[in-house]
């Protein structure tokens, strides 16, 4: 029995085939043995056969992304018995328009197109929800507290958030036996300034966006908007200062700073929205920068941080996640050091009456590249068991 899980993200796509040398419905009822699968001691019975990275955008459909990646691994036989992806967008049923990449992907099609009996969809941070249940200790990096990461299995209600191309969000039910994320679109909450500095960062990203959702910010492109922002208004300082000492610098009254970071961006928008000279970076650009100690890139990172903190903050206080939330996504672990500072802590907290609420709720790292492939797998053998 051969199953497929791909983790389908708006810039990559990570697929994984697995066999099961169990008969049908016998291997689906084992799936707690799927566990073992990632660990250091495989069962025999379940193995890895093959597993791939590709590039979304080298590629017109899904369905050539499967192919290219079923012919990759010259089977004798290549038909699949079943095939989940963690999709980014919402899902609803066998058909499915992605948010961040111009497909729309329909499962008979996928079916036919690659040999696959049945193919399941599911949102990409469903998966990542369900892949938080296959991660060691040693996958972990504790961020609030400081303090050593669970080392066995959660058994409570917990939330999965993650940026990366888009900002994904899954609360998870714990019914007492097993864990049940409700995936949703939460990354496209109306960001909420937290500083007078955010205060201008949204009114200028209201000169470009209708709707300036967290995810316009809390993510690959939000971090070059970011690094955009400050080379714009270079004088206008991140929220915290540099002393981990201090709460957000809020001015509740008029102020220099405030009218004269007004005036400027009323003086770009009379100038038909021209700006001055600005030469673009990547985010992966803007990371290195900053470690090279470009100021501007620096002043990016912060707010980057700082923003991830108090929208995490913030999604812990609508979901009674005690027993954690998981930063998933593409950027947290790799900006791990950041992260770390003082910038996210502090937004993390500052809660006012309800700071000892959001206190209560520990934060952690997810430094598993591949958790939503795994929550895909993890799904499929649940669907089989369940005879879905």
């Amino acid at each position: 029995m051969r199953i497929l899980a791909g983790d389908i993200g708006g810039t990559k796509a990570q697929l994984q085939l697995i066999e099961c040398r169990r008969p049908g419905l016998e291997c689906a009822r084992h799936f707690n043995s799927l566990t073992q699968l990632y660990s250091a001691n495989p069962p025999a019975n379940l193995k890895v056969i093959g597993e791939q990275r590709f590039v979304c955008a080298e590629f017109e459909s899904l369905e050539s992304i499967v192919n290219a990646f079923l012919d990759s691994l010259e089977l004798n036989q290549t038909t699949v018995d079943v095939a989940c992806f963690g999709l980014p967008g919402p899902v609803d049923g066998d058909r499915v328009e992605l948010t961040n990449l111009p497909w729309i992907l329909e499962s008979h099609q996928i079916q036919q197109a690659c040999s696959i009996s049945k193919v399941l969809f599911i949102n990409d941070f469903h998966a990542a929800a369900l892949g938080v249940q296959l991660l060691r200790s040693d996958q972990l990096t504790s961020l609030y507290p400081s303090v050593s990461t669970p080392n066995s299995a959660i058994s409570g209600h917990h939330l999965v958030i993650g940026a990366g191309t888009g900002l994904g969000v899954a609360p998870v039910y714990f019914d007492g036996k097993q864990s049940r994320p409700v995936a949703h679109e939460g990354g496209h909450f109306d960001f909420a300034p937290i500083s007078d500095t955010q205060v201008h960062l949204l009114s200028w990203l209201w000169q470009q966006y209708e709707h300036v959702s967290y995810e316009r910010i809390l993510s690959g492109p939000g971090l070059e908007a970011l690094y955009h922002f400050f080379s714009l208004y270079d004088d206008c300082p991140t929220s915290y200062q540099i002393d981990a000492s201090q709460n957000l610098k809020k001015n509740r009254v008029k102020t220099v700073q405030n009218n004269s970071m007004g005036s400027v961006i009323a003086e770009e928008l009379s100038n038909d929205g021209r700006s001055k000279s600005f030469q673009p970076l990547s985010a992966e650009q803007i990371y290195v920068s900053a470690e090279l100690g470009d100021p501007v890139a620096e002043k990016a990172m912060i707010e980057f941080v700082t923003v991830y903190g108090a929208f995490v903050g913030a999604a812990a206080l609508f979901w009674n996640a005690f027993q954690g939330v998981y930063l998933a996504g593409g950027i947290a672990s790799k900006i791990s050091k950041w992260m770390q500072m003082p910038y996210f802590r502090q937004a993390y907290l500052e809660k006012g009456r309800m700071t000892k609420v959001v206190a209560s709720r520990p934060v952690f790292i997810v430094n598993d590249p591949g958790l939503g492939v795994k929550g895909a797998a993890l799904f499929a053998v649940q669907a089989l068991a369940d005879g879905s």
